[in-house]
């Protein structure tokens, strides 16, 4: 009897044992996959809003109606919605409006099955760039939106590392085809540039704030002409300036002429900020005045 529970006893651990190690390798497997398919995934994602912008100023220019002003869009997987900075009840399809006008939405498969009308993602919206995620929906702000310097603050290592992300994804993702990204002065050493995951031609460096502001944007399409859906006499290309708090003080960026399509991004605190991200230790943002959520930022996920 004794030596049957031994036999029991010993045959239930062996068994415990092989399960253990089996759901040790369905975890290894899995977590494998997640990271082999995340770039794969988060390109896709971006692909879709970049066709979803693109839809969207294709189907103003349709209608002859003026581009709105996108200031977030949040992509949950089921849908894509886009908050605007005023009531606008027009959405060309395949987007809707809400009953307020000021948030339009579509279902991502509506895209692909409508495909586009070809030379590749063209938008106004190419600053459009990924800040995070709340509750697991990807939130991204269109930086031309915001007028005045955009302040990166909080831990030292952690503002480079969101900086890092946002230039990234700007020059070498789908969203900012149209996109330039000029680093200036000491933006243009490490560590800034050794933390980019990308080089690309739209990402130019400048010593000062003269030579940064003399640079010409990237061309309206890839054939250097204008692009679908931009008005007359304009084009979809936009420039992002990346400057430290030290450079941005040294060379009065305050007074700096910028255009309504261009957005200057501050590493750093500085007083004269128009709109302050931070970043605290636990990953999330406090976007001050600009009232997006963020639970993780994208340097996070990325």
């Amino acid at each position: 009897m004794i030596v049957s529970l031994v036999l029991f006893a010993v045959l239930g651990l062996v068994l415990l044992a092989a399960a253990a190690a089996l759901t040790r390798r369905k975890r290894g497997s899995s977590s494998g996959q997640a990271r082999t398919a995340g770039p794969g995934a988060d390109r896709k994602v971006l692909e879709t809003v970049a066709l979803g912008l693109q839809a969207l100023a294709e189907g103003r220019a349709r209608d002859a109606r003026r581009l709105p002003d996108v200031q977030t869009v949040v992509h949950s997987g089921q849908r894509l919605t886009v908050q605007l900075g005023q009531a606008d009840a027009a959405a060309p399809a395949p987007w809707t409006s809400d009953v307020s006008g000021k948030e339009w939405s579509l279902d991502p498969a509506t895209l692909r099955a409508a495909g586009t009308s070809g030379g590749g993602p063209t938008h106004p919206y190419s600053l459009t760039v990924t800040l995070g995620l709340h509750r697991g929906d990807r939130v991204l702000v269109d930086l031309a939106q915001l007028p005045g310097p955009i302040a990166l603050t909080g831990d030292d290592h952690e503002v480079l590392r969101l900086a890092q992300a946002v230039i990234t994804e700007v020059v070498s993702g789908p969203v900012g085809h149209l996109a330039t990204v000029v680093l200036v002065g000491s933006a243009t050493t490490p560590p800034v540039t050794d933390g980019l995951g990308a080089r690309s031609a739209r990402l130019y460096p400048a010593a000062t704030r003269k030579e940064a502001l003399a640079h010409k944007e990237a061309p309206a399409d890839e054939n250097g002409g204008r692009s679908a859906g931009a008005p007359a006499g304009g084009t979809h290309a936009r420039r992002l300036f990346v400057v430290t708090a030290a450079q941005f003080r040294d060379e009065r960026w305050a007074d700096a002429p910028l255009r309504e399509t261009d957005a200057l991004l501050v590493l750093g605190w500085i007083t004269d900020a128009e709109w302050h991200i931070a970043v605290n230790t636990d990953g999330s943002l406090d976007t001050g005045r600009l009232g997006v959520l963020v639970d993780t930022h994208t340097a996070r996920f990325a």
